[in-house]
């Protein structure tokens, strides 16, 4: 059986459709140390949906421009090249997965709202950390899932939305989904990305945001992707008044995970816990429109 499902979860991978060519020119255009804002722009017009969903971002409650944004290369300008490279792959990878997005039903907007909340919560604690590129850590939270998605279209009547979807990822619930589809939603995850040649610190957060010491490099994106998405579980199934104390929540969740923070050399204390669960708790309500933009 269990290689039954693993074939079929290898071949549905192999299927799935690539990403627009918008994707692969912008990231072309990003990497390159000499492109200018008029070229980022160029590689990005054909696409309207995609210039909407930026212009529409760049004016949000969640950046607080006091003035209006009214072109797109005055919002690649306001943004920066590394904003609007994650907008750009944030939309092409949820629009992959509009189907999912039509099933308008109350498992499925959770599922959405968890993914955004950590990812709110990935790039406030690498900002935190003064960490180069912050905005990685957005789409890595926003996208950290999609293997769950893919397996849920791969097995529509085994995987069922109501168990895999909700609640929160254990240890036992990582087994239990290895041992019955031989392989687990972090490595579907990674191998979607590789297949549409996403960056390699992506890669390995969604591979290794359940078990990061399983990780070989890239080490501070699955540690950070996989607290985002402990912190942005508590924020969204608990009221703020019912978290009495963030460590010890995180700690019940997680066991050991401030032994593999520190062992990694990343500092683990009480206070920016609580200060990042805030910023999450705020931030999340700042930001709720967001998710709707890059999903349409």
């Amino acid at each position: 059986m269990t290689e039954s499902h693993y074939s079929r979860i290898e071949k549905n991978i192999d299927t799935f459709p690539s990403l627009p060519s918008t994707v692969a020119e912008v990231m072309n255009v990003v990497n390159n140390p000499e492109s200018s804002a008029k070229e980022l722009t160029q590689a990005i017009l054909p696409d309207q949906s995609m210039c909407v969903a930026i212009l529409k971002i760049a004016n949000s409650a969640l950046y607080g421009r006091p003035k209006k944004v009214s072109s797109l290369e005055t919002a690649i300008t306001v943004l920066g090249f590394d904003e609007i490279e994650n907008i750009v792959l944030s939309k092409s990878v949820l629009n992959a997965f509009g189907a999912v997005f039509q099933r308008n039903d109350t498992i499925i907007s959770d599922f959405w709202d968890h993914s955004f909340t950590c990812a709110l919560a990935g790039k406030i604690i690498a900002e935190h950390f003064s960490i180069t590129a912050p905005g990685r850590f957005f789409i890595g939270g926003l996208i950290h899932d999609i293997g769950k998605l893919a397996m849920l279209l791969t097995f529509p009547e085994e995987y069922s939305a109501e168990k895999w979807l909700s609640g929160f990822s254990s240890a036992e619930k990582l087994e239990e989904e290895q041992r019955l589809f031989g392989i687990t939603h972090q490595e579907v995850g990674g191998r979607l990305l590789e297949k549409w040649n996403f960056p390699e610190q992506l890669v390995n957060a969604l591979q290794y945001h359940h078990r990061p010491d399983d990780s070989q490099q890239n080490l501070g994106f699955p540690i950070i992707v996989q607290l985002a998405d402990v912190l942005s579980y508590i924020c969204c199934t608990r009221e703020k008044e019912e978290v009495i104390n963030i460590e010890m929540s995180i700690r019940e969740l997680i066991p050991g995970i401030e032994t593999t923070w520190n062992n990694h050399k990343l500092s683990w204390e009480s206070l920016r816990l609580e200060m990042w669960y805030n910023w999450v708790v705020i931030e999340r309500k700042h930001g709720s429109s967001i998710l709707a933009i890059l999903a349409y």
